[in-house]
């Protein structure tokens, strides 16, 4: 039954919600790593499977227990606050995705190993049915894995998987001209092109030229735009670029650095790039936190013999190494590229054309010079400015 609201009650309503903390609903709250025991009042046909879960905005980790140890199944759970909420000030970056999480009632559900998964939906597939779920295994989940550590001989499953519950549920179906998973849709076209041509099904080989080769056949072709997306965004954000990654995944993936990917995929890096679709612009690491409140501050902006020279400087006290991206652009709202990262303390270098305006930046630790990190490969890209992005 649908209750009607009368003009007084609806004011009464909203001046109550929007006098406490309840202004935001369930899923726009910063997330607190909570495990949580018992009926998930969004997704309660889990209970009996999966008794155990953390809410992440509109995303939920659900898993089995015993079978998954409560720091993998919190890891999860930081990895998808880091994708949802990139630069960490406690709300999703794109609401749009993060609303039709919630809406579909979007989840990830972790067990012991494949074959405990498989049992998993042997018993209770049909009251998974409603829900639009991923799976993720505790032992394919590393939080001191590779790309965290480069030198570990395992990688952290919890990027590929969460991330494809978020493009397949959230990005795909909110913007399906753009990244739908079918055919005609821009990421289509640009997998199409990163495959050498249009194949419905997996084919017997790819043409020569061909960078993605994925060959599962039993990944259908929407499947291959998730797992094209996948590959293309962590290589974008280095997280196939350590010793050894290229060889072991060579037979699916060739582009896996940003600068390989960059110079040859052109297509799928514009798509990633556009400010509007709020794409991470930096690799999860499993160690999200909420940035604290602090005030702008505004930089100083140089030349000193053809270098550009970008003092700023943060307040104290701040969290010690605070990650900032230095980003460069055509326009201030325009599309972006990040040239590199800074670390409070640290003193870079940077070349390239000067800016030929200020932009207010956000803050935090201490006097930094940047000067002759890298140079602006477009001159048209003029503007500069900073993004607090983590630790």
């Amino acid at each position: 039954m649908h209750t009607r609201l009368t003009s007084t009650a609806i004011l009464i309503a909203f001046t109550l919600l929007t006098n406490t903390a309840w202004s935001q609903l369930p899923h726009e709250l910063p997330p607190d790593f909570e495990i949580q025991k018992g009926i998930n009042p969004q997704m309660p046909q889990l209970q009996v499977a999966l008794p155990i879960y953390v809410q992440v905005f509109g995303l939920f980790i659900h898993s089995t227990s015993p079978g998954v140890e409560p720091d993998k199944l919190l890891h999860a759970a930081r990895i998808a606050a880091d994708y949802l909420d990139n630069n960490r000030d406690g709300q999703a970056d794109n609401p749009e995705i993060n609303q039709r999480l919630w809406q579909d009632r979007a989840g990830i559900v972790m067990a012991r190993d494949d074959r405990a998964m498989e049992q998993l939906f042997d018993r209770h597939g049909e009251a998974f049915d409603a829900y639009r779920l991923q799976d993720l295994y505790a032992s394919e989940t590393h939080p001191e894995g590779a790309p965290h550590n480069p030198v570990s001989d395992q990688f952290d499953a919890a990027l590929e998987e969460i991330l494809h519950i978020i493009t397949s549920t959230g990005y795909a179906r909110v913007y399906p001209d753009v990244f739908g998973e079918l055919r005609g849709s821009k990421l289509a076209n640009a997998m199409d092109t990163a495959r050498g041509g249009y194949f419905r099904t997996v084919p017997r080989s790819y043409p020569d030229g061909a960078w993605y080769t994925y060959d599962d056949r039993t990944c259908d072709y929407s499947c291959q735009v998730t797992e094209y997306i996948y590959w293309s965004l962590t290589s974008l954000l280095g997280g196939q670029d350590f010793p050894g990654r290229r060889e072991e995944i060579s037979n699916e993936w060739q582009l896996n650095t940003p600068e390989a990917l960059m110079t040859r995929d052109h297509a799928v890096v514009q798509l990633l790039t556009i400010p509007d679709y709020h794409w991470p612009k930096r690799l999860p690491d499993g160690n999200y936190a909420l940035q604290a409140d602090t005030p702008p501050i505004n930089p100083s902006v140089s030349t000193n013999t053809g270098q550009l020279v970008f003092h700023f400087t943060i307040p104290v006290p701040a969290p010690i190494d605070t990650i900032y991206e230095v980003v460069a652009s055509s326009s201030p709202g325009g599309q972006s590229k990040t040239l590199t990262r800074i670390i409070t303390g640290n003193t870079l270098n940077f070349s390239g054309p000067a800016p030929v305006r200020q932009e207010i930046l956000p803050n935090r630790n201490i006097r930094v010079s940047v000067k002759d990190i890298q140079p602006i490969e477009e001159s048209r890209q003029r503007f500069l400015w900073l993004n607090s992005i983590g630790h």
